[in-house]
């Protein structure tokens, strides 16, 4: 790994409702809060800092708010109708990590439930990365996030999608931009 800080260029994301009425667990949902945002009441947003989450709630979404590690998740199995991981895997900067929360989403997904992810880049190349995000919400809102996270992680859209598999989801749809990615996939 070299020495050396990156910064992605400005990348434009249009973020849409998660189409559901059931609970949605958003994990790592702090700092923007993004998907309680959106989604509002239906979201447990859990996050491993106290800090992220009053952050989040500056914007006033009437999300439900835990403080949590996601590899040990406070809910009982088959509770959510959607799990998200918007933005934060990357500050799981150990692969072990992201497979043990990855594989507590699977344990509160409900059978058929889906599994949302949008996810930085971060190429094993550099020490550490800045992803600068200009999200537009459903309802035209504009925010622009700057992310710092280490780097060396080597997190890719062909490497979470094997992980996934491995761990028992079924790869419902991709998309690959050039600085980051997004996954939909469904516990089966």
């Amino acid at each position: 790994m070299s020495d050396t800080n990156i910064e992605s260029s400005i990348q434009r994301i249009n973020l849409k409702s998660l189409y559901s009425d059931g609970p949605i667990l958003d994990i790592g949902g702090g700092g923007e809060g993004l998907v309680s945002r959106i989604e509002g009441s239906k979201v447990c947003a859990v996050d491993i800092r106290m800090s992220e989450i009053r952050e989040a709630q500056i914007h006033g979404p009437p999300a439900n708010w835990f403080v949590g590690d996601g590899q040990a998740l406070c809910f009982q199995e088959d509770v959510f109708d959607v799990v998200t991981l918007w933005f934060s895997m990357g500050y799981m900067s150990d692969w072990a990590i992201k497979q043990r929360v990855l594989k507590e989403a699977h344990r509160v997904l409900v059978e058929g439930g889906r599994l949302s992810i949008l996810a930085s880049r971060i190429p094993e190349s550099c020490e550490r990365l800045t992803f600068w995000g200009h999200f537009t919400f459903p309802d035209g809102t504009i925010s622009q996030i700057g992310y710092g996270v280490r780097g060396g992680q080597e997190q890719t859209l062909e490497r979470i999608t094997e992980l996934l598999s491995d761990i028992g989801f079924k790869i419902r749809s991709h998309e690959d931009n050039s600085e980051w990615f997004e996954i939909q996939a469904a516990k089966i």
